[in-house]
């Protein structure tokens, strides 16, 4: 498989160039919608040219009484908004640097910078504060060496030991998480405090081949902070982002909606904003592990998986590789439940097929041997009368029919900007993509989709002849029992 993004979205950081032109271009890099539209994101315009502090969420004193409406009060001139329109249990503040008006994001008087503050709601309450305080995806110096890495994981520290707890416990690498990050504890009167950062040696792909191996230089991975209230009882208290899925496969289909409308959809899988990166792979798959009850986040995955610094994307190999070696310490399994002949290692001979078809239809035979030219020069009603009919439609649609009926969503990587979304011509500009297949209407003919775009992006739809022509691959990623 190989994908491709049309507009200039890394920063000048994130594009090694030890990499071949197509290593680059066979990664999921697509970005947030309005991005792909060429379009400026900017924040509300409350949060504009400001310095937004975090500081009272140091104050724990009513802070776990918090309702989803307390909050939306508390932060409403922050730039707060829900990463879903359909529960409100888990809200974001998120530093901006697009358009002429940043947004900066700051803790403790001004004195250090935030990229992310998210609360988690349950029960109507809130039970965790997730500050997101560096990480090679968003921040803006991605090349920290490790003695920058280290003191701003000291200089948090000292902080925790001043508003939280004097002392703190380390508890070592979290080896149920995907990352094994290090973490360290405070136990305050009220709260919780925990640390958690992770870097290691560089990941280096291989000019020739792309494999990647360890490189020499130091690459930080991420730095958070987790706030959490503090239980009666100490006992087992290990606040991880691993372990064992807590959903069994038997219980899935409970989470099946059946409408009058035809709509048949899996309707409360966690939302993941991927940000202006091209995290949508690593996004959507901390979205599958969250709706099996594993506490992972994008930023893991994307360690796991060898995402490049910058906010790049990741290869399909590399994510088919992660999720197979991580799959076992979740109690999961994945699988490839469909790849098409459609990658720039092979894609010559679904050229032929290709050609075939535009011969056909009447329209521009592709005769080529460069890859770019080939996928810039793709036609939708070729594409869809390759790979929207017939036996491939079919066997796209029973992939989607069978998983979804058992309450299991399907990880799809497309094409993007070549088919109408949501009855609207397609608005991107085109790119490789990975977002969730969550449902389907036979009698419409649709498929139901979702991407990790935050808010409005939970439920869309397409045509399903011609979702099965954007395809390029299908895979699943479930329960192990």
């Amino acid at each position: 498989m190989e994908w491709r993004v049309e507009i200039p979205i890394l920063r000048a950081k994130s594009m090694k160039p030890a990499l071949p032109p197509l290593f680059l271009l066979a990664m999921f890099t697509c970005v947030p919608l309005a991005l792909a539209q060429k379009e400026t994101v900017i924040a509300p315009e409350a949060t504009r040219n400001k310095n937004i502090p975090i500081d009272k969420v140091f104050e724990p004193s009513g802070l776990w009484s918090c309702t989803d409406a307390v909050l939306e009060k508390a932060w409403n001139d922050s730039g707060f908004k829900w990463l879903s329109s359909q529960v409100k249990d888990h809200g974001v503040i998120r530093r901006s640097n697009r358009g002429y008006d940043p947004v900066k994001l700051t803790a403790f008087n001004g004195a250090r910078s935030v990229e992310e503050v998210t609360f988690l709601l349950k029960g109507g309450k809130l039970c965790e504060v997730s500050i997101a305080i560096w990480n090679k995806g968003d921040s803006r110096d991605t090349d920290l060496t490790e003695k920058e890495f280290s003191e701003i994981v000291e200089g948090w520290t000292g902080e925790m030991n001043r508003l939280v707890a004097p002392k703190f416990e380390d508890r070592g690498k979290d080896k149920a998480s995907a990352a094994k990050a290090e973490r360290r504890l405070w136990v305050g009167k009220e709260m919780l405090a925990q640390l958690e950062f992770s870097g290691a040696k560089e990941k280096v792909h291989d000019p020739g081949t792309g494999r990647e191996r360890n490189g020499k230089n130091f690459q930080g991975e991420f730095i958070r902070l987790r706030l959490l209230p503090k239980p009666s009882s100490l006992v087992g208290i290990n606040a991880s982002t691993g372990g064992a899925a807590t959903v069994r496969r038997s219980d899935l289909t409970k989470n099946v909606t059946r409408e009058t409308s035809g709509d048949v959809f899996i309707s409360n899988i966690p939302m993941v904003d991927q940000g202006d990166k091209g995290y949508c792979a690593v996004a959507t798959a901390a979205r599958l592990f969250n709706y099996y009850g594993v506490p992972a986040d994008q930023h893991e995955m994307a360690q796991v998986v060898g995402n490049q610094a910058g906010g790049g994307g990741s290869s399909p190999d590399d994510m088919e590789e992660a999720l197979r070696k991580i799959s076992g310490k979740y109690k999961t399994r994945y699988q490839t439940l469909l790849d098409l002949d459609y990658s720039s290692r092979k894609y010559q001979s679904f050229l032929a097929k290709y050609n075939r078809a535009a011969k056909k239809l009447g329209k521009r035979v592709l005769d080529t041997d460069n890859y770019i030219y080939f996928m810039g020069g793709l036609n939708p009603e070729v594409l869809r009368e390759v790979n929207g009919t017939g036996q491939p439609f079919d066997k796209f649609m029973k992939i989607v029919r069978e998983n979804i009926d058992k309450g299991v969503p399907v990880m799809w990587g497309l094409q993007l900007g070549l088919f109408p979304e949501n009855g609207q011509k397609a608005r991107q500009a085109g790119g490789g993509h990975m977002r969730l297949i969550i449902g389907y209407n036979t009698a419409q003919n649709e498929i139901i989709f979702s991407d990790s775009w935050g808010a409005g992006h939970e439920k869309k739809r397409m045509a399903a002849p011609d979702a099965s022509a954007a395809t390029m691959g299908l895979y699943l990623l479930q329960p192990a029992s």
